[in-house]
């Protein structure tokens, strides 16, 4: 398989498969439970204040293993929801079969499609012959970009996030990036936003400068304890610092 095909799909692969693999273990689980969400503020989406007034900056007031939850009832809390989705991709592969078989629980709506992880457990064998059960270790990040609300009803939301993903071997190399696009289907469910459906897409992608000389690996083996950008002002948490 491709180093493309298993970029693109490894983030579905590790959210959707743990329900029908949990006996292969990629490593010892968190001992920490997840974070129970907050109260969350009711705003109806018809009449969204923070984008009346300009703000668009909605923070998560919790986070479950390390992933943003309890968002307005607006349609700026559905697209900060679905943006934190996307940049939380490092919470997800470094997550333990057990704690992703919980956190996803929790995260995922009651009607999200669990047909589609049968499709993915040969995808996510794949994957472990590529990499090994080390693939963890490996740069994994991604930064949304842009983000476009798509439709919006009071019960649900559909956003798209055009993001880059960076992911390679910090030692031996080689580090590259895939532009894709999500498109994500949120719900509003058990007082927050939940997902309901992932689609990936590959691009829109630029062409490279020519000039750019590639960095050596070792200078991104740091990146993947940086925080997301996007959660400095989307998070409580962020907020704090």
């Amino acid at each position: 398989m491709s180093m493309w095909k298993l970029a693109g799909a490894v983030v579905l692969v590790a959210m959707l498969v743990a329900w029908t693999v949990q006996s292969i273990v990629m490593g010892s689980p968190s001992t920490s439970p997840p974070v129970a969400s907050a109260p969350i503020a009711t705003v109806d989406l018809v009449a969204d204040e923070s984008t009346e007034s300009g703000d668009r900056s909605v923070a998560a007031v919790g986070d479950v293993a390390g992933v943003p939850v309890g968002y307005p009832r607006s349609t700026a809390g559905a697209t900060t929801a679905a943006v934190n989705w996307v940049a939380s991709v490092p919470s997800f592969v470094q997550m333990g079969p057990l704690v992703l078989s919980d956190s996803m629980d929790a995260l995922l709506s009651t009607t999200a499609d669990r047909a589609l992880f049968d499709d993915t457990v040969a995808l996510y064998f794949e994957l472990l012959d590529e990499f090994g059960p080390e693939f963890r270790k490996r740069l994994w990040t991604e930064a949304p970009l842009r983000s476009s609300l798509v439709s919006s009803t009071s019960e649900r939301v559909e956003v798209a996030v055009w993001s880059v993903l960076v992911t390679g071997d910090t030692v031996d190399g080689p580090v590259e990036v895939l532009w894709r696009t999500h498109r994500l289907e949120l719900v509003w469910e058990r007082s927050d936003w939940k997902i309901a459906s992932i689609s990936i897409v590959e691009g829109p992608t630029p062409i490279g400068v020519e000039t750019a000389v590639p960095s050596a690996p070792g200078e991104f083996a740091e990146l993947n304890d940086w925080t997301p950008a996007v959660f400095a002002d989307t998070t409580a948490s962020g907020k704090e610092k």
